[in-house]
């Protein structure tokens, strides 16, 4: 295009100034013949080495190419050539014309950067920040135990539906923070994943005490040829025979769409 952009300012050059005449009615007016042009040399600098060239001197002869730019215009290319016989009789109508030609050209040109800038940024944006949907539905933040007297309900159960989810990553996250008074050594956060086929997988991730915020992650890959319908589990599993006072933090269950061979960013 910075070839075509030289040859035109150089035809620009070695026009001379004359009395400048009007555009007859029956031809394309200046602004018209300028996009017609620029059309053109878009077109050839598409086409590149392929050589093909716009032939004036054979009636209809002109590629596939150039008369799709024409039938834009509803131009046949007798047409044309008449309507460029006139502007080069005319070298200071054509001349204004092809300075316009360089406009058109400049500002698509810049479009087509900045278009493929904003495509290049957008992947990359995507490619940072999967997809997610939030999954968890109940308070974020327990104390347990609830009740001295029920140790069964201080394992946090859960059971949450969801909508056929598939291909990504379902992730059960939470924090632990383990009393000194404590018996329990260790405890288990486990997640259950159901799918439509009545299948299920089980996965659980060990909690060992510390005073310490204790940080607990499960996570699952969904394949696209499973439909997940529901998840639950506990959120704090263990031998209910012994005193197990924990306080459970920033509960989350995530489901990561499309994430692919990219590394899940873990907290």
């Amino acid at each position: 295009m910075l070839r075509v952009c030289s040859i035109i300012l150089f035809v620009i050059t070695l026009l001379s100034c004359s009395t400048r005449p009007k555009v007859p009615r029956d031809l394309p007016g200046e602004k018209e013949m300028a996009e017609i042009l620029a059309d053109i040399y878009q077109l050839e600098s598409v086409l590149g080495q392929t050589r093909l060239s716009y032939n004036s001197g054979k009636k209809d002869n002109v590629s596939g190419y150039y008369r799709n730019v024409l039938d834009q215009y509803e131009m046949t290319k007798v047409e044309f050539d008449t309507a460029m016989a006139w502007y080069s009789a005319n070298p200071t109508v054509l001349s204004d014309v092809y300075a316009e030609v360089i406009e058109i050209l400049s500002r698509r040109d810049a479009e087509l950067k900045n278009a493929m800038n904003k495509e290049k940024e957008q992947k990359l944006n995507m490619a940072k920040v999967p997809s997610k949907m939030d999954l968890w539905n109940d308070t974020t933040a327990f104390k347990v135990p609830f009740a001295k007297a029920d140790s069964l309900d201080n394992r946090v159960a859960f059971d949450i539906d969801v909508d056929s989810l598939s291909g990504g990553i379902i992730r059960l996250y939470a924090e632990y923070s383990f009393v000194k008074e404590g018996l329990l050594d260790s405890a288990q956060m486990k997640m259950i994943t159901c799918y439509a086929d009545s299948s299920m997988d089980t996965l659980s991730y060990q909690i060992h005490k510390s005073f310490k915020s204790v940080k607990g992650n499960v996570s699952h890959q969904i394949s696209d040829s499973k439909n997940l319908v529901k998840v639950k589990g506990l959120l704090f599993d263990h031998d209910t025979t012994k005193n197990a006072p924990v306080t459970i933090d920033d509960i989350k269950l995530t489901f990561i769409k499309n994430l692919g061979a990219e590394v899940m960013e873990q907290r």
